[in-house]
């Protein structure tokens, strides 16, 4: 079925027609990403007519249930209502329960009712990537209430609160202190606070949950100028208070909605979608590049052994995805092939200087000269610039930190100079037993650290040279 017949199917109350246009919305398929936005883009006219009210909850709230009674009610008030329910997915398996149709069985009877439970696939906080299609999906469908439900307490609220209109903020009264558990900043996003479970031997704890909760909302900055954040009992097992609730929410949308807040709301929710879209389309887009995803494993290999810094191999990812670079496997200098020598090879010089900007600079200029971005080497103390000439390779270090041991070098030679020559062999340990008979003292505990090219270095002190340190380099 087309974009074209499934957008006419939707529009004219086609349940089966529904159910495909959300699947379709909901795919990762490059294919279907093309044919939902297509779909989407038709949809769009008929779209933006429904109240949209995102529900959350601590967990053991009784959101479900809540829904559930207060969907039947709107039926009741002669309204169609669709629920938007995210189910969180296994970490390890990435299935979801989608339950939601079974903890609502009778609001899932009613014609006048569309439950669409989808799993969270893992992005943040259990939010859907593609519930605010889904939302225009139903929208288009003729539904004049649109819930939200989120999987519980967490940074999925703010992602819900950024897609609906109202967010209600479900909890229950308990013992001690009322507030324990509760995070501030959800909190702060409620435009409605409703106690839940406000019956039998609960109902007193709930009236004091009430006066607890509405005193500290006092202390809060509401989130919607103009509005003061209610606080009322409910339950869903009577349905007491749920009459009193969709009130306050009408009263909510009138008052607002007559302001021009709901519409400045929606506006700014457009724009932060719009962002939020483009930051998930360049991501894909980023691993499917041909260049990142052949060295991907690697280079997330030596971050994760800390030979690496994140922020550089993400900047020799967007460097290799922009064309600067050829590949994030060569972002920096190539080391050149091992050798077979026991004796080793010269690698490169390092050259300590006290300005390594100015000395990146000059080093720039000179002709074919390939200058890298610094990188920080905490382990060593140092932060180092590769420099890649045509026959030659230098390295720039300066100190990095107050205690680098860099800086005792360049307080005897204020103007820098060279530090060490790198000797690439293929067995560091034996190189370096091999020259500690002839003399050379071996620094630190005698044990390789990781270097800079991401393979066991180690430092010594030739005998009778008081010059640059040798530093062995193991070849890759």
């Amino acid at each position: 079925m087309t974009a074209e017949q499934l957008a006419g199917g939707v529009r004219a109350g086609d349940r089966r027609a529904l159910a495909r246009a959300l699947t379709l919305v909901e795919s990762t398929r490059r294919d279907h990403r093309d044919e939902a936005a297509r779909l989407i883009e038709l949809l769009a006219p008929a779209a933006g007519g429904s109240f949209r009210i995102g529900i959350t909850g601590v967990p053991g709230a009784g959101k479900s249930t809540f829904i559930e009674v207060f969907g039947l009610h709107l039926i009741a008030q002669g309204l169609r209502v669709a629920v938007l329910s995210v189910d969180p997915s296994s970490p390890a398996s990435g299935g979801s329960i989608l339950g939601d149709k079974t903890r609502m069985s009778e609001l899932a009877r009613r014609p006048e009712a569309f439950i669409r439970p989808s799993p969270s696939g893992g992005t943040l906080g259990g939010v859907a990537r593609r519930t605010r299609e889904a939302l225009l999906v139903c929208e288009a469908a003729g539904f004049d209430v649109v819930l939200v439900e989120t999987v519980g307490v967490g940074q999925s609220e703010t992602a819900v609160a950024g897609m609906t209109d109202l967010f209600v903020l479900l909890l229950v009264p308990g013992g001690g202190d009322e507030l324990q558990g509760i995070k501030r900043g959800i909190v702060e996003l409620a435009d409605l606070v409703l106690v839940n479970k406000a019956d039998g031997d609960l109902a007193d704890a709930a009236g004091r949950a009430v006066e607890a909760y509405r005193a500290a909302l006092t202390l809060l900055r509401p989130r919607t100028p103009g509005w003061e954040v209610p606080v009322a009992p409910c339950s869903a097992r009577t349905g007491a208070g749920i009459a009193a609730a969709w009130k306050t929410m009408l009263h909510f949308r009138e008052t607002l909605g007559a302001a021009g807040a709901i519409a400045e709301r929606r506006a700014e929710q457009a724009g932060e979608w719009l962002w939020a879209e483009t930051a998930e389309a360049l991501l894909e887009r980023l691993r499917e590049h041909p260049g990142v995803r052949d060295c991907l494993p690697g280079l997330e290999r030596s971050v994760r052994e800390g030979s690496l810094p994140p922020t550089v191999g993400a900047r020799r990812l967007l460097r290799t995805f922009l064309g600067e670079a050829k590949s994030a496997c060569s972002a920096s200098p190539p080391a050149p092939p091992p050798a077979p020598s026991a004796a080793g090879r010269l690698n490169h010089v390092a050259i300590a200087v006290p300005d390594l900007d100015a000395a990146r600079t000059a080093f720039a200029r000179l002709p074919g000269a390939l200058v890298s971005d610094p990188l920080a080497l905490a382990e060593h103390g140092v932060t180092v610039v590769f420099v890649a000439l045509p026959n030659t390779k230098i390295e720039l270090v300066t100190p990095l930190g107050e205690r680098s041991p860099l800086r005792s070098f360049l307080e005897k030679s204020p103007g820098g100079g060279i530090h060490h020559l790198s000797l690439e062999v293929p067995d560091v340990r034996a190189a370096a037993a091999s020259l500690a008979a002839q003399g050379a003292r071996v620094l630190g505990d005698g044990e390789p650290r990781i270097g800079a090219h991401g393979t066991p270095v180690l430092f010594l002190h030739p005998k009778d040279f008081s010059g640059a340190l040798v530093e062995l380099e193991e070849s890759p």
